[in-house]
Order: structure tokens, then sequence, then C-alpha cells
């Protein structure tokens, strides 16, 4: 690897195809896993995708406004995460609750679960309350994570950026720290700790966020050659598939292979955002920057959706009930989309018109 200092200049153009390419490979993975689970027993790759698209993405931004000596750095990012967030949560949790209303639920356990969504804790409330939580809400565990990743990350950036630590000093201890969760991992499962507990817990899954951090690094001071890049990716995404179909119900992902995940899916963004990769052609294509764009909203919306289509449209074949889902998902999407993200992004890009990130 050769050092290099990237330019710190921000303009819209800042914007990448190939990022919201692989966002649409992530949600992709975890929609087809939710509705056809035997089809691809491993799309929950998927989310380790976004864990570490989102380690990437924030570091950078983080490193780049300190660049540019924006001020207030902390507190416009904590906006701008506010304004691409929170619109289309608060949606889904007004509806969702409107939804268990009708259905006569548990408005304890919807009372507990929205709360915590909203508080971002709702990987916790799983594990404080296994069997008093709402189902359809299950899936925002990994929100939590990422948020509380988000409220104490940018503090860390400062502080080692306050303290001028070289950028061998930090990759370094991001590596001691990821390899401490793994450790850290390897013996709750040793102690029998509950695995879905593991697979939730922030501090059994922050390392796959940090793996992103540390590629964020590793992009802003060194350049990789471009061919070794191209083949390394390549073969991390021949490992990845390795580990969706044959390892997804192993030990092995438990312990180590959740870092594992990460590192591989940390060298395909690496080079993807030095358009190294030869499938970067196919990342831009129009039909997955598309589904990119709105794979937040897609994320959010679908797992309820399939849930309460599951509970109300019983009869039929399945595969045609699950293609209903599917495409209600995809309506949903698009209206959260046009009517609900896309004006708070543009007011987002308004006030901080200095970065029009992928985020």
């Amino acid at each position: 690897m050769e050092p290099v200092k990237r330019s710190t200049q921000t303009r819209h153009s800042d914007y990448r195809a190939d990022i919201d390419g692989l966002r649409a490979i992530a949600v992709m993975s975890v929609v087809v896993f939710h509705a056809f689970p035997t089809f691809l027993p491993g799309g929950f790759v998927g989310v380790d995708i976004f864990f570490v698209l989102s380690g990437f993405l924030i570091t950078s931004l983080l490193l780049k406004d300190h660049a540019n000596k924006q001020p207030g750095m902390v507190g416009r990012f904590y906006k701008r995460r506010a304004l691409r967030l929170l619109p289309a949560l608060y949606a889904l949790l007004i509806v969702d609750f409107f939804v268990a209303w009708l259905e006569n639920a548990r408005m304890d356990f919807q009372w507990r679960t929205t709360w915590r969504a909203l508080l971002y804790l709702n990987n916790w409330n799983v594990v404080w309350n296994f069997r008093g939580s709402r189902k359809d809400l299950g899936h925002l565990w990994s929100l939590g994570i990422e948020e509380q990743f988000y409220i104490v990350w940018p503090a860390v950036v400062l502080l080692m950026l306050a303290l001028k630590l070289h950028h061998q000093i930090i990759i370094t201890v991001l590596s001691l720290a990821i390899a401490a969760i793994v450790v850290h991992r390897i013996n709750l499962w040793n102690d029998d700790i509950y695995w879905l507990f593991i697979y939730i817990r922030t501090d059994t899954r922050v390392d796959s966020l940090l793996v992103g951090a540390l590629f964020a690094y590793v992009y802003r001071h060194y350049r990789v050659p471009s061919q070794v890049l191209n083949w390394a990716a390549t073969l991390c995404f021949a490992g990845l598939m390795y580990i969706k179909y044959e390892l997804d119900a192993s030990p092995f992902i438990m312990k180590t292979g959740f870092t594992v995940i990460a590192v591989l899916a940390g060298i395909i963004i690496l080079a993807a955002a030095e358009g190294a990769w030869f499938a970067n052609r196919v990342l831009i294509s129009r039909p997955l920057t598309i589904i990119g764009k709105v794979s937040y909203g897609l994320y959010l919306w679908h797992l309820p959706v399939f849930l309460i289509l599951g509970r109300h449209v019983t009869s039929g074949p399945k595969p045609l009930r699950l293609l209903i889902g599917i495409i209600v998902a995809s309506v949903v999407t698009v209206i959260s989309w046009f009517f609900i993200e896309k004006p708070f992004l543009n007011l987002k890009n308004r006030r901080y018109a200095n970065v029009k990130a992928n985020n």
C-alpha cells in the first residue's frame, strides 16, 4: 500500500452510485432472506454489509468535515442523521401502532417496543423482554446498534483528532478493539448465551462498524494497487457467497464469522470506492442505484408488511402471497421515499449543502 493524501474538497459529485449499488445488494439479501429463508439462508449477511458501509461512510464524512474545518462538526453530524433517519422511522412506528390497535394486540408489548424503538434500543428490548416485544419491529435491532454507535463514535473521532494520533496508531487501535470484541463474543458463545442475543447485542456486533471505520482510514491514507484490489474484492465476494450458502448455521458465524464477513465486505467497499473493482459497472447500473437510494425505507417497511399480510392473507398459493407481499412492500417504500424521506433529504442538503453524500 502506498501512502496517499486525499483531496478534502467536498462537492455534490461526492455522491457515489457504486455505494448505492452495494446498498441495493445488501437490502435485497435481507428482503429475500425474510421472504424465502430456505432459498437464501445466509441473507442476513446483508445486515453486516450495512454495518460496514455505515462505519466506512460515517467515518469518512467526519474526517472530511474536520479536514475542511467545518464549524460545529458534531452538531452538523447529528442534525444530518436526524433528518435522514427519524421521519421514516416515526412514520413506521405510527402505522405499526395503529395496526396493533386494530388487531387487538398486546398494547403493553406495543408500548414497550415502540418507545424503545424511538430511543434506538430495540436490540436491547429483545434481550430484556424476549417474549414481550412486538415482532413486527424486531428488525429494528440493527438500526439500534448503528445509532448507538453514532452517539459515541463522533466523540471518539474528535478525541483521536485532538490528540493528533498518527493514522497508523489509529488503525492499530481499531484492529485491537475489533479483536477484543471477537474474543468477547467467543466467550459468550462458550458460556452458552442464547445465539439470538449474541446476534443482536451492541457489544457483540459493533466490530463490523469498527471494521468499516478502519477501512475509512485506510482509504484516506493509503492507495492499494487497483489490480490487487480488483482480485481481492472478487475473491471476497466469492467468500461472502460461500458463507451465505455453506456456513450460515455454523458456530463459526457466531464466533469469528461476523468479523470475517465484515472484513470481506470492507475490502469490497474499499475496491468500489477506489473504482478498482470490475463489478463497479454493475453496481452503478440504474436498477441497483434506484434500489440503493430507497434501501432505508425498504428495510424499514418490508418485514412489517410481510408479517401483517401473513396474519391476514392466509389463502392461496404461498408463492403468490409472497409476491403480493413484495409488491406491497415496494409500493409502501416508494410512498415513503417520495412523501417522507425525500423532502427531509432535500432539507438536509439545503441546510448542509457542503455534503451531498450517500448518507
